[in-house]
C-alpha cells in the first residue's frame, strides 16, 4: 500500500512532534498477563493518589474502579476497586471513539477504505461528508451532545430514544451545519456513523442486521482484538446490526492497556504493523479544535483551550482516549507510559479538571524513557 500522510489537511502544529515509535522501548506483552517490573520513577505518588480517591478525599472525581499504569511494555502498577479486578469487564463509554478510530485505520491498511471518498452509508446531501470530517469530529452536522438530559441531548436520544434502533440514520438525518472540515463539534453520532460507514464498506453484501453484526463482530477480533490479546472485549450493535462506535464496548483495564499500547507502539505489535504507518500521527495531529485530533484527545495549552486534560501541567506529547464519567486511556510516548482509569465520576468541566489535577503528578513523577 502506498504510503500516505493521514494528517494531511489538519493543523501542522505537531508536524515535527516525535512519534511513538521514535521515543518508545518497543516491549511488547504476552498473549496472556502481562509482564510486571518496577517501572521507572516514583509509584508512590500513584499509591497516594488511589488511596486519596479511594477514601473519598478527591469527591470530584467519584469512584475509582481501576488504575493501572504500564511503562515500556510492563506492568508497574495495578490497583482496583469494591468488585472489580484484572477479569472485569468495564464500559468504556467514549473511550470507544478511539478504539473506531483504529478500526477505520485496519481497514485502510487492508485497502478497503478511503478517508477522503464521499460517504456510501447514506444520501447526504453534502457530497464533502467523509470519514475524515467524521473521526476528527468536524462533520459540521447539527448536533447538540449537551449534558445528556434526554430532552435535549442528541447523545441520549441516539443511544436510549428514538434513535437506539438505527444510530447511524438518526445521525445522517441531521441537517449541516457548517461545511465539513471547517469547525469542531463533539458528537457521538459522528462516530455510530463511522462504525455504519466501515461497515457498509467491509461488507456490502451483509444485507440484515444479524448478518451486518456477525460480519463486524468476527472481522473486529480478527483484526484487533486477537492480535493484541484482548480476551476481555466486546462491542455492542444496535438494531441496525451497527457496531455502537462512539460509546458501547466492554474490556478489563488491562486489555484497555493493550490497546494504549498498540497507540504507544505507533502501531505496531509483536513486529505485526496492525495500523497503517502514519495512523497514529493522524490521531495525534489538531483538528480545527488544538485539543482534539482524530479520536483523540490532546494535550494543548490551557490559555488556548480549557478541554486539556491536564491542563498543560502534564507532558505535552499525551493523547487519550475519554470517556463518559472519568473512563481514560492516557498515552504519554515520551515516557513509554500507558496509564488506564477506570471509574464513575460526574461528567462536568468541574470534576474533569479535579480528575486531570489527580492524575498529572501521577504522570509525571514517572522518568521520561531515553531516546531511541
Amino acid at each position: 500500500m502506498k504510503r500516505r500522510d493521514f494528517a494531511i489537511g489538519l493543523s501542522a502544529a505537531v508536524a515535527s512532534a516525535p512519534s511513538p515509535a521514535r521515543v518508545a522501548r518497543r516491549q511488547t506483552p504476552t498473549a496472556g498477563d502481562w509482564p510486571a517490573g518496577p517501572g521507572r520513577g516514583d509509584l508512590t505518588a500513584a499509591a497516594r493518589a488511589w488511596e486519596a480517591a479511594s477514601s473519598g478525599a478527591v469527591k470530584a472525581i467519584g469512584r475509582g474502579d481501576a488504575l493501572l499504569i504500564v511503562q515500556d511494555g510492563v506492568l508497574v502498577f495495578e490497583r482496583y476497586g469494591e468488585a472489580h479486578g484484572p477479569a472485569v469487564r468495564h464500559i468504556a463509554w467514549s473511550m470507544t471513539k478511539s478504539v473506531t478510530h483504529a478500526l477505520a485505520g485496519i481497514a485502510v491498511a487492508q485497502g478497503r477504505v478511503d478517508i477522503d471518498a464521499p460517504l456510501q452509508t447514506v444520501a447526504h446531501p453534502d457530497r464533502k461528508l467523509t470519514l475524515r470530517a467524521l473521526l476528527t469530529l468536524t462533520d459540521g452536522l447539527k448536533w447538540n451532545e449537551g449534558d445528556y438530559n434526554p430532552a435535549n441531548s442528541d447523545a441520549t436520544k441516539m443511544l436510549f430514544g428514538p434513535g437506539r434502533f438505527d444510530g447511524a440514520a438518526y445521525t445522517a438525518a441531521k441537517s449541516p451545519a457548517f461545511p465539513p472540515g471547517t469547525h469542531w463539534n463533539y458528537s457521538t453520532g459522528a462516530f455510530q456513523l463511522a462504525a455504519a460507514e466501515l461497515q457498509a464498506r467491509l461488507f456490502p453484501r451483509a444485507l440484515t442486521p444479524i448478518a451486518r453484526r456477525a460480519e463486524m463482530a468476527k472481522w473486529m477480533r480478527h483484526s484487533l482484538f486477537d492480535p493484541l490479546g484482548m480476551t476481555t472485549a466486546v462491542p455492542e450493535f444496535d438494531a441496525a446490526g451497527t457496531f455502537v462506535g462512539g460509546s458501547f464496548l466492554y474490556a478489563s483495564a488491562r486489555d484497555f492497556a493493550r490497546f494504549g499500547e498498540l497507540y504507544r507502539l505507533d502501531g505496531v505489535w509483536k513486529g505485526r504493523r496492525i495500523l497503517p504507518s502514519g495512523w497514529v500521527r493522524f490521531a495525534r495531529t489538531p483538528s480545527v479544535q488544538p485539543a482534539y485530533g482524530a479520536g483523540f484527545w490532546l494535550e494543548a495549552k490551557p490559555d488556548n483551550n480549557p478541554l486539556s486534560l491536564m491542563g498543560g501541567a502534564g507532558p505535552m506529547d499525551t493523547f487519550s482516549a475519554q470517556g463518559h464519567g472519568g473512563q481514560v486511556i492516557a498515552i504519554v510516548p515520551s515516557k513509554a507510559l500507558v496509564v488506564v482509569r477506570l471509574g464513575l465520576m460526574d461528567d462536568d468541566d468541574k470534576a474533569w479538571k479535579a480528575f486531570g489535577e489527580w492524575l498529572t503528578p501521577i504522570v509525571n513523577a514517572l522518568a521520561d524513557t531515553e531516546p531511541v
